[in-house]
């Protein structure tokens, strides 16, 4: 004790007291946001994730992840199996050229036809309680005038539901309709008076994992033909479905 007063010595004893608390000796290193051994964890996993503040801290591992107003990284893949409410399940797009859109018609742009289908895709839900929205436009060309004196031209599209793998009777109907009208005008041809066939939008109410197809259908009331395109800019298709 030759080199140091006892004043000195006291200082240092009550400095390392101050900063360890369990004061096992006055010369022991003062606690830091070094790597140390965790402890006092309950039920430890190999995915706890515990972030020191200085303070010693109990982590209680969970079933799951749980973040509040915090970024989450993910580097690889993920796949849910569950949703909130009006969250976006899954988003197909199809462009008008795509063979899975007309899986029956290879042919690019349809004949001039005055009846049947568009358009054909499908699709196979993520969930078994979901809301399935379905989106189609195309750009068409119609054949002919307007009638002179006999009442008006009438073109109809509409987006039709099959379930595939349901027990017969098929169950097929209607999700979403457009009609387009071409009145009589005194005068051969003239505008539509109404709004256009496409683009045209149902919505499906799915409470199953079965495979739906959705078809776009056309028909009018007189013998107009309509010629409807299908390369990779003039049509499309989007499915969207969402939880509910």
């Amino acid at each position: 004790m030759s080199s140091l007063s006892m004043k000195k010595v006291r200082g240092r004893a009550l400095n390392a007291n101050a900063q360890n608390t369990n004061n096992f000796s006055m010369w022991m290193e003062p606690l830091s946001h070094k790597d140390y051994p965790l402890t006092h964890i309950n039920n430890p996993t190999n995915n706890a994730v515990v972030t020191s503040n200085g303070v010693r801290n109990v982590a209680v591992a969970q079933p799951g992840l749980l973040y509040n107003q915090a970024r989450l990284d993910i580097s690889g893949s993920v796949n849910p199996t569950r949703w909130t409410t009006g969250q976006i399940i899954n988003s197909v797009f199809l462009a008008g050229d795509d063979p899975l859109l007309n899986q029956r018609d290879a042919s690019t742009n349809l004949s001039a036809i005055s009846s049947g289908s568009i358009a054909r895709y499908v699709y196979t839900p993520k969930f078994n309680n979901s809301k399935i929205m379905v989106e189609y436009s195309a750009y068409y060309v119609i054949t002919g005038n307007a009638p002179l004196n006999s009442g008006e031209d009438t073109f109809t599209a509409s987006i039709k539901i099959t379930k595939i793998g349901e027990v017969e009777p098929v169950n097929e109907f209607i999700i979403g309709r457009r009609i387009q009208h071409f009145p009589d005008s005194g005068f051969p041809g003239s505008g539509t008076r109404s709004s256009p066939m496409l683009p045209i939008m149902g919505v499906y109410t799915n409470i199953s994992l079965e495979n739906i197809e959705f078809t776009i259908d056309f028909s009018s009331t007189n013998n107009d033909k309509v010629k409807f395109y299908r390369t990779y800019s003039d049509a499309c298709m989007k499915v969207t479905e969402i939880a509910l």
